[in-house]
């Protein structure tokens, strides 16, 4: 019976060990996975919309995590009485700091100037709607564009804004609530083909169209962000698998002091 109940003391220690580090892996994986399953800043009023014509942002506060995939794209506009305006949602992938190159063209979405925000899918045309690296964001172009990102039609802004930079975090909980835009019309005809470049000056960049122009005020927060197929689970999951973790963790100190 000592024997016996020896091999049992050592086969538990022996299971709580090999478990314990799987478990802990998945709270971690948990955290990791579940993050960022939305990207861009709050979706409410503010005091301004662009004047330009078919210009883009592109939000430059966090990525989407690798493998997510956009779905729901999703603006505020609250400048009554300028009419019905355009917007097309556009996947962008930071191939290298301050460059941006187009990956996916979402559908091209007419804006109604409204007291609550505005839901669209982003119904792929052209290009990708998965992030296949962790340097995917997303921005917009005040635009109707065609499958090649051709401009068709364009509109002056739909999409509200403050010449701010939002304190805290974007809607992800994480990075920032920086966004990056063409400076206006003096950029010509900007276009959302796959492979455009977009580019903050400096640093030897360059690409087919510059970004904040330094005779604007470059910073700037969008009402908008775009979500993906990922699903947050429920906090009590979290809890439990938390605490397990944690548990897993004080047993493991235990049985080493007891060594």
């Amino acid at each position: 019976m000592i024997f016996a109940g020896h091999r049992f003391r050592v086969a538990a220690r022996t299971a709580i060990s090999t478990a314990g580090p799987i478990l802990f892996a998945l709270v971690i994986s948990l955290a990791v996975g579940w993050a960022g399953t939305i990207e861009g800043s709050t979706a409410t009023a503010r005091s301004l919309t662009d004047s330009g014509l078919g210009q883009v942002m592109i939000f430059n506060g966090d990525f989407f995590n690798i493998g997510a995939t956009v779905t729901t794209f999703t603006v505020f506009d609250s400048n009554f009485g300028q009419g019905s305006k355009f917007v097309t949602p556009v996947l962008f992938e930071e191939t290298s700091s301050g460059v941006f190159v187009v990956r996916g063209i979402g559908t091209s979405d007419t804006v109604t100037p409204g007291s609550s925000p505005q839901a669209f899918a982003f119904n792929l045309m052209n290009g990708t709607a998965t992030a296949s690296s962790g340097l995917f964001t997303f921005g917009f172009i005040e635009a109707v564009v065609n499958s090649s990102g051709t401009q068709t039609t364009s509109s002056t802004g739909s999409v509200d804004l403050n010449l701010t930079v939002d304190p805290g975090p974007g809607v992800s909980g994480v990075g920032t609530n920086d966004w990056v835009f063409t400076p206006g019309p003096g950029a010509g005809v900007v276009n959302v083909s796959l492979g455009t470049t977009f580019f903050i000056p400096g640093g030897g960049r360059t690409g087919n169209f510059a970004l904040n122009n330094s005779t604007v005020n470059s910073d700037r927060t969008y009402s908008a962000n775009l979500a993906t197929n990922a699903t947050i689970p429920e906090p009590g999951t979290l809890t439990l698998f938390a605490t397990g973790g944690a548990l897993w963790l004080i047993g493991l100190v235990r049985s080493r002091r007891r060594r």
